[in-house]
């Protein structure tokens, strides 16, 4: 198990670190989806400090879990960045599945095969 938890955690560093970077360097361009979706970004983008910092969030994040360090703070940090992000695509894009499968999943495992540690460290 656990190196079923090292791959996991290694795809999931990845892609976040590789998507963190996409927010500043623009490697990939975001494919469009719904309109409200479109715009929920764009705002975020405007704004000029929620797309900054949250991309900063993976990538630091991602790089903690890439060196498995503060791995159980890191799986809970990015719990709110993996709620927006699972909750626009499956609320507003009309094909959620890809980002649910790559992304959403191994998140939801490493936290499922974290769970009795993260209890442990938030004292419940």
């Amino acid at each position: 198990m656990d190196i079923f938890e090292t791959i996991l955690r290694w795809l999931f560093s990845l892609q976040m670190l590789f998507w963190g970077l996409n927010g500043f360097f623009h490697w990939v361009p975001i494919p469009p989806s719904s309109e409200k979706m479109d715009r929920f970004v764009q705002a975020c983008i405007e704004v000029r400090f929620i797309m900054p910092t949250v991309k900063l969030l993976e990538i630091f994040l991602s790089i903690c879990l890439l060196a498995n360090i503060f791995v159980l703070p890191s799986l809970l940090l990015f719990g709110p960045v993996f709620f927006i992000i699972t909750g626009l695509h499956v609320l507003w894009n009309p094909r959620p599945f890809v980002v649910l499968l790559t992304c959403s999943l191994p998140y939801i495992l490493l936290l499922l095969l974290n769970s009795a540690k993260i209890l442990t460290l938030v004292h419940i």
